[in-house]
């Protein structure tokens, strides 16, 4: 009796385990994602690019980026970024896909619409368009509630073959056979953002405003510009122009802009190499283009951020830097830099794929090359000086404190304290070649070590109370630059 009943329990256990696997291999994973947890994943599959630095002309798609698209794309078709997010609110997750076609290097940027059907039980491709973008390298893809009405617009940005900015924008509709449509398209030799929608508080059913940047051609300053703004049509649904400004550049010697901005952009990365800033001292910030190692360096009182540069395109007044976190792999940032005259330059940064009129991120103005080293005293041959060779004072940066005493020692500790990271030794201050240097032999590590008096020598910059140090190298031919990112240190009060 007892085993009767045990073959009875056996069989429907059975029946339900087998249930229940058929119901996973059949139901699509994407029913049981709940929709409070919907989130929006852009990935960029192919970042190539013709510009410099840009030795990957084209990649193959790693193994965990193919999976991430839901169809196969058709021989030829190399995809380029990756949109993944619910578009109809069915509970699914579709997908836009970039792609461009490899054999034709003149080939626009599409995209396609894939979509799940529930009747087939599959991904299939809905939809495709080109946009306006042709150079992958400089793609960005994003969705925004353009027209103010809490629906779906999607942005496609990037620069063409004959280097002008671009950018494509389709908006989301109920339609099964045209799910997008066209709203605007621009193609400029500068610039083109799109108004931050936390500018300024928004009304309901007000569009943001598209604005593009370009020369203007009525003037003989080639640094003027003329900004044109385009807002959304209701009625025919479409961006149209609505205000146009002049912007007066700086006068500069023509045939000086004419050398920065001839189309060549390892021209204008010279002009922009070594360390930039703006904002008063409390609140300055730092940029620093590192064209040797092709690094990007942020820097304030709080922050510091590293990017790898991995190509530039010439734009109308610039260059246009794609590059990406050295911690964060997957943080993309782009970085528009324009002249401004022979002294200053414009940076927009175009963080994480979007675009904005006004500035979204701390580093976003006008910024000024560092000023060379001031007055050098007491000459004596090439080398000179300073009036009181060691001073008492102490800098801090993001984790680390540095002190001079007026013995000729300083110390180099954590901000948490002397510990085996600290070092100890000698300092001196002296001028060559109109550069003001301090040189530091260490003597004593913090575990009580002796490194054999090894000697690091900086160029100081000291603007307010921030201390700026470059790692150099004194030799035969003089100082030579090492490259390395600047150390930025505060003075302590």
């Amino acid at each position: 009796m007892i085993q009767g009943h045990f073959k009875v329990f056996s069989i429907i256990v059975f029946i339900l385990t087998a249930g229940v696997i058929g119901a996973l291999v059949f139901v699509p994973g994407d029913l049981f994602l709940a929709k409070s947890q919907e989130t929006q994943r852009t990935r960029v599959v192919i970042p190539q690019s013709i510009g410099t630095g840009g030795a990957e002309i084209l990649q193959t798609i790693r193994g965990d980026e193919l999976q991430a698209l839901k169809i196969e794309l058709e021989e030829g078709e190399a995809a380029v970024a990756v949109l993944t997010r619910d578009f109809d609110n069915d509970y699914f997750e579709d997908q836009l896909i970039a792609y461009r076609i490899i054999q034709d290097i003149d080939s626009p940027i599409f995209i396609t619409y894939i979509e799940y059907n529930e009747d087939l039980g599959q991904y299939h491709r809905l939809w495709s368009a080109p946009t306006a973008a042709s150079r992958p390298g400089t793609l960005i893809l994003y969705t925004e509630d353009l027209i103010g009405d809490d629906g779906i617009c999607v942005l496609v940005s990037g620069m063409n073959n004959v280097e002008e900015q671009t950018l494509t924008a389709f908006r989301k509709i109920a339609s099964r056979i045209e799910p997008f449509i066209k709203i605007a398209e621009f193609r400029i030799e500068g610039t083109i953002a799109v108004e931050d929608p936390d500018n300024r508080r928004r009304s309901p059913g007000r569009s943001l405003t598209i604005a593009t940047y370009g020369r203007d051609y009525s003037s003989v300053n080639i640094m003027d510009q003329i900004e044109v703004s385009y807002t959304f049509n209701p009625f025919n649904g479409l961006y149209e122009q609505s205000n146009v400004v002049r912007i007066p550049g700086a006068q500069i010697e023509q045939r000086r802009v004419g050398e920065l901005l001839n189309g060549q952009p390892e021209h204008f990365e010279e002009f922009i190499r070594g360390l930039w800033h703006q904002g008063a001292e409390n609140e300055r910030r730092y940029v620093y283009f590192n064209t040797s190692s092709r690094e990007l360096v942020f820097y304030n009182n709080n922050t510091q951020e590293m990017f790898v540069w991995q190509n530039s395109s010439p734009t109308r007044y610039g260059i246009h830097i794609n590059s990406r976190n050295v911690s964060l792999t997957s943080v993309r940032r782009t970085v528009n830099v324009e002249l401004v005259s022979l002294e200053s330059i414009r940076i927009r940064i175009f963080q994480d794929a979007y675009l904005r009129t006004a500035p979204i991120t701390i580093w976003d103005g006008v910024y000024r090359r560092l000023p060379p080293p001031q007055t050098v005293i007491h000459s004596r041959n090439n080398i000179s000086y300073f009036n009181g060779n060691f001073i008492e004072e102490s800098f801090n940066s993001q984790d680390a404190l540095l002190a001079f005493q007026l013995d000729g020692t300083f110390s180099l500790d954590p901000l948490s304290g002397p510990s085996e990271l600290s070092r100890k030794g000698l300092y001196v201050l002296y001028s060559m070649d109109e550069n003001q240097l301090l040189e530091l032999r260490t003597i004593e590590t913090g575990n009580g070590g002796n490194n054999g008096q090894s000697r690091e020598t900086y160029i100081i910059n000291l603007l307010g109370d921030t201390l700026i140090l470059t790692r150099v190298q004194i030799g035969i031919r003089g100082i030579q630059e090492l490259h390395e990112a600047p150390i930025v240190l505060q003075r302590n009060s």
